[in-house]
């Protein structure tokens, strides 16, 4: 029996409902770009993760039932799998070029060669666009015959490759961030996506100039402009309306006229960051989460109102100031961010210096 490990729920269902793909499903549910990652025993590691997520929940307004119980259970039954992962005569990796995805397959393979058990054979399919879907986000763009003729194109995954993963773990989980910037300026040989990912990190760290990380500048710019188009937008309500799936008397035009040229609502600002990012990885809850980090400081850069009980977000004389590069974050705000295994905090600020592609540290 073979088994696919994917980025998420979205694949996960996919390949459950693909009648030509079989075996057992594993989603790695986590986001490492944010919050503790570090190097520990794992049922601690389970708990650290485990309370940043509900904290996510919380504050990127999460409205569904997941809880605290079900977060552990979901990392524990994740080791239980690896725990006997010689049963299966095949390991298929699903996944894309985004940080999102690259940061999930180094903690992927280093559990892999933590179990310390033989590997059966590994496979990997990973991939940045597709020929078929014009604007590409993800493998949940495509349709279960694309994913089919994916999983006969996958490449084997050799073990040299795994160890260069792995390798990247102890970096990623590690108290300073140094050595992965150094890292993140090769190319990695067999992860063709990964320093990308890992420089793109890099620009989530907060920046010597404003001490913002990008997607926080990201939504700040949001606010500041409307954007000229959305294309992806579009196509994806084209989609919807041919399917069915818009409300009764709206067409596709009128509701992308609407989200496009009407107050910054939060479709827009999510639509808007996904059209500035080169490799979008951030979901709706993550950008969430963002936003009310932006909201909620001592000094806030966003201000929202309530307009027809829909949340309408602005700039503040902070954030136009902070754009200016006439506003430091951390001379007004409190600085407590996790990113991998480094605590930046006010006391010990890690700022990433862009220009020189280096980190440097206020204290």
């Amino acid at each position: 029996m073979k088994l696919h490990i994917t980025n998420g729920d979205c694949t996960g269902e996919m390949l459950n409902d693909s009648p030509h793909i079989t075996g057992e499903v594993l989603c790695w549910r986590d986001l490492l770009h944010d919050g503790p990652v570090q190097s520990l025993p794992y049922d601690t590691y389970v708990s650290t993760r485990t309370t940043y997520l509900m904290a996510l929940l919380e504050r990127g307004e999460y409205s569904g039932d997941i809880n605290e119980q079900a977060i552990m259970a979901d990392f524990m039954a994740r080791k239980e799998v690896l725990d006997r992962i010689a049963q299966y005569d095949e390991v298929v990796l699903w996944f894309e070029h985004d940080l999102y995805d690259q940061l999930q397959l180094i903690e992927i393979c280093h559990r892999l060669l933590a179990s310390d058990v033989a590997l059966p054979p590994l496979s990997l399919i990973c991939i940045n666009h597709h020929p078929e879907v014009p604007f590409f986000h993800g493998l949940g763009n495509l349709t279960l015959e694309m994913m089919n003729d994916l999983f006969h194109q996958r490449t084997s995954l050799s073990r040299a490759q795994v160890d260069r993963a792995a390798s990247l773990w102890p970096l990623l989980t590690a108290p300073s961030p140094e050595p992965l910037a150094v890292m993140a300026q090769k190319e990695i040989p067999g992860w063709p996506f990964m320093a990308d990912a890992l420089r793109r990190f890099c620009l989530e760290y907060p920046s010597l100039e404003t001490g913002l990380t990008l997607t926080q500048t990201y939504l700040l710019l949001t606010l500041l402009k409307a954007p000229d188009e959305l294309p992806a937008l579009a196509h994806h309500l084209t989609g919807a309306e041919q399917s069915g799936r818009l409300p009764g008397g709206v067409s596709a035009e009128q509701r992308y006229y609407e989200i496009l040229t009407g107050p910054a609502r939060f479709k827009r600002i999510f639509h808007h960051l996904q059209a500035l990012e080169v490799a979008p990885f951030m979901g709706d809850l993550s950008v969430r989460y963002e936003l009310n980090r932006l909201l909620h400081a001592a000094t806030p850069y966003i201000a929202k109102r309530l307009v027809n009980n829909e949340a309408v977000y602005s700039l503040t004389t902070a954030g136009a100031e902070a754009l200016q590069m006439r506003r430091q974050w951390q001379s007004v705000n409190t600085m407590d961010l996790w990113r991998g295994g480094v605590h930046i905090t006010s006391d010990q600020c890690w700022l990433w210096d862009q220009r020189n592609a280096c980190f440097c540290i206020e204290t």
